[in-house]
């Protein structure tokens, strides 16, 4: 497998990640698949839009860079709702995932028009 076709993959997989939680969040669903899905987009969707717009980061690891982006991200967002005083954590968690989505779409993007481009 390719790297191009690797980060699609990994990015599409994000995408239904964000998607999937936006659709439960929006019908007011509350399971165990919401849980899960929140979980899997904490851990994963927020660093991997950053890993798939900057290649140069995933060196070291994509998994692990993805993580450490998403968790630090997403508190610091959090953080700033907190000491905004505009705390929603469904509203936030859904302008987080419409951020992620473009930001996901767009890398995609890129490595289609540019296949050649390298970054390291």
């Amino acid at each position: 497998m390719t790297p191009s076709h690797q980060g699609d993959l990994l990015d599409l997989l994000a995408v239904l990640i964000a998607g999937g939680l936006v659709a439960l969040t929006v019908t007011g669903h509350s399971s165990t698949p919401r849980i899960l899905l929140t979980l899997a987009f904490t851990f994963y969707v927020p660093g991997r839009a950053i890993v798939a717009n900057w290649p140069w980061l995933a060196r070291w690891s994509e998994a692990g860079m993805a993580v450490v982006l998403s968790v630090a991200l997403l508190s610091l967002a959090a953080a700033l709702a907190l000491w905004a005083h505009a705390w929603h954590p469904v509203g936030l968690a859904q302008i987080e995932a419409a951020i992620c989505i473009a930001a996901l779409v767009a890398a995609t993007v890129r490595r289609r028009v540019r296949p050649d481009h390298r970054t390291a």
